[in-house]
């Protein structure tokens, strides 16, 4: 069920510094997020192909909103369209509470 104006984080991320820099603007010029944090040189472990890999990438935390009517989930695709990874993590999150000040601008950001 969607929330009225509900607030989101989604969390990706990269392999380059580079990468992440290119995303975090696109994403907040186009008013698709409020603000990108983006977290240098996190170690990520997975299994990819049937081997276990371990590799430096960068964590993009994004926070943005959807509008009255709208799933959080179903910023997926937009998301997806401009990752670099064939098959990018992205995991959106609702925010159930945070300070109204800080989700109020967020809301006013993203269109």
């Amino acid at each position: 069920m969607a929330v009225p104006h509900a607030v989101c984080v989604v969390l990706t991320t990269v392999d380059s510094e580079a990468a992440a820099e290119r995303l975090a603007r696109n994403w907040v010029e186009s008013r698709r997020a409020a603000c990108v944090s983006i977290v240098p040189a996190v170690q990520s472990v997975y299994r990819w192909k049937g081997e276990v890999q371990s590799e430096r990438e960068w964590l993009l935390i994004v926070k943005t909103a959807v509008a009255d009517g709208v799933a959080c989930a179903e910023l997926l695709e937009g998301f997806a369209a401009d990752h670099p990874y064939d098959e990018p993590e992205l995991v959106v999150v609702e925010v159930a509470a945070g300070a109204e000040g800080y989700l109020g601008w967020v809301r006013g950001q993203v269109e």
